[in-house]
């Protein structure tokens, strides 16, 4: 299997060249700015940061009309013969530098984009162009990809033998338009956390801002979240049989009473009042069409509360709805964000915003087809985005895929798509349960030997920190499967943890979102 275009298989045909002569490389609508050689050692990129110890590597910048800019680092020596693409965060605007470095060091070529806009545009005015919101939105990715295979022809004299994406939030998004819309690119994706509906992800952010606004008397600081944090976690922490746990192996299990929590006289400390239960609740619940009441989006997890962003007033926050729907949708860089509404405003993103940026598209027949593997996780206390909305789209998938056979259609889609929930695990990383993990060695293995992913064992370091020790390891099972304790040995360490299915469960939700 090979990810090389057949662009880059006619370059092939030509001796290599030298990191300096691709400059003079023709490609349609594309300029190579600049190609030269990088010694080995530190090397200071353009974000002012310093990558230590880089692999000696030709740096190619180029821009592809009318305003895409991306680089390619291809080594000097010792290539894998792999492309690696890596996503961007947020509304991009910048070159993804420190995922370009580890994928370099590993021996890839790197390549990464702008999205077609600069981040020091900060009025955003690049939403109101809409070839520049498609290329953030839809092509970027496909863009850069296919211009870095081409790139790589050229210099060695044949381009990757495979090419794997892998993004986190916008990134994860990036990786998904791209199984969905141009699943020739990669023969492997990772997506961390995928902002793949990301409108209504913006939505979510008007949802508790809006509330914030008419009632500031309700934002939950620190301590209150950690108050909140901590009394979910004594409810419901170790119902799966696991004591000690500082998160919650599937939040579904855990249903808490917010009222416990509520200040019985004036407000003291270890309570809330009435006005942050209010709070509270909104955060927790789906995002909601007022009149017909339609979800729009999932509610948070519990388990996440510590490290709720919605719950406090945020200016930077609500910036990016406010600039995406004015802007997109209103065409008012000014328009007021408080005056959305959730039935005619929402219907309106939907129909002018949506089809655009957002990745819910679930047919992935030609991403399978073609042989490509897609390795999905999402953290159960994530802070930015509904934990439970990756799980709702890998059942679409299955019914899409095989219809109300959910056992059936799972043993279909699992050969090609497997999504790993990972308790406590924060937005992208981070979270205070086991954060770090190989998937990107996962999917190649899938790729290349044919070893789909049984599990991964996740690391939580102490303070986050590889130099700092090992705290605790446990096992990352393909969804619908959970680490179950065995029952005896350390909960620390991943070898006393199986991967169990649940499939009454995972069955009674599969049918309850097809009746949705």
């Amino acid at each position: 299997m090979s990810g090389v275009t057949s662009a880059a298989a006619n370059a092939a045909a030509h001796p290599a060249r030298s990191c300096s002569a691709l400059t003079k490389l023709s490609l349609p609508d594309t300029e190579i700015t600049a190609a030269r050689n990088v010694p080995r050692g530190d090397y200071k990129a353009p974000d002012g940061k310093t990558y230590r110890d880089l692999p000696a590597f030709c740096r190619v910048t180029a821009r592809i009309a009318p305003s895409l800019t991306f680089e390619v680092w291809l080594p000097a020596t010792s290539w894998n013969r792999r492309l690696q693409g890596v996503g961007n965060g947020g509304f991009a605007g910048q070159i993804s530098y420190s995922a370009m470095a580890p994928a370099l060091t590993a021996g890839y070529a790197a390549v990464s984009t702008d999205t077609g806009h600069s981040a020091s545009d900060t009025a955003n005015s690049w939403i109101s162009d809409p070839a520049r919101l498609r290329m953030w939105g839809r092509t970027s990715i496909h863009l850069m990809t296919v211009r870095a295979k081409e790139i790589l022809a050229e210099r060695y004299g044949a381009g990757p033998k495979y090419s794997y994406f892998v993004g986190g939030s916008t990134g994860g998004r990036q990786g998904m338009i791209e199984a969905q819309y141009y699943p020739d690119d990669y023969d492997g994706i990772v997506s961390k956390s995928p902002g793949m509906d990301y409108s209504h992800v913006m939505m979510a952010v008007l949802w508790a801002s809006q509330h914030l606004a008419e009632h500031p008397d309700g934002a939950l600081d620190e301590d209150s979240r950690k108050l909140l944090g901590d009394a979910v976690l004594e409810a419901c922490a170790g119902r799966d049989g696991v004591p000690g746990d500082p998160f919650l192996n599937d939040p579904r299990d855990c249903g808490f009473p917010l009222e416990r929590l509520r200040c019985k006289g004036d407000r003291s400390d270890g309570c809330l009042t009435a006005a942050q239960i209010a709070t509270a609740e909104r955060i927790y619940a789906p995002v909601s069409n007022p009149r017909t009441g339609e979800q729009l989006y999932p509610g948070f997890s519990y388990g996440s509360e510590s490290a709720w962003h919605y719950a406090a007033e945020d200016p930077q926050l609500v910036s990016y709805p406010q600039a995406l729907f004015g802007r997109a949708v209103f065409h008012d860089a000014n328009w007021d964000w408080r005056t959305f509404d959730f039935d005619k405003d929402a219907a309106l993103v939907e129909k002018k915003l949506a089809p655009g940026i957002d990745a819910t598209r679930t047919d992935l027949s030609r991403f399978a087809a073609r042989g490509g593997k897609l390795i999905m996780t999402q953290g159960w206390s994530d802070d930015y985005q509904a934990a439970t909305l990756p799980i709702e789209y890998y059942h679409q998938v299955l019914l899409d895929h095989g219809g109300s056979d959910a056992r059936s259609s799972l043993r279909g889609v699992q050969q090609f798509y497997r999504l790993f929930m990972v308790p406590g695990g924060g937005h992208v990383t981070g979270g205070p349960g086991p954060n770090s993990f190989d998937a990107l060695s996962a999917v190649r293995n899938w790729v290349e030997r044919g070893i789909a992913p049984k599990k991964m064992v996740a690391t939580k370091y102490v303070a986050d920190r590889p130099e700092n020790g090992v705290s605790m390891t446990r096992p990352l099972c393909p969804y619908p499967q959970v680490a179950r304790y065995d029952g005896s040995g350390p909960a620390s360490e991943a070898g006393n943890f199986r991967c169990a299915d649940d499939w009454a469960d995972f069955a009674a939700d599969v049918a309850r979102q097809q009746q949705r």
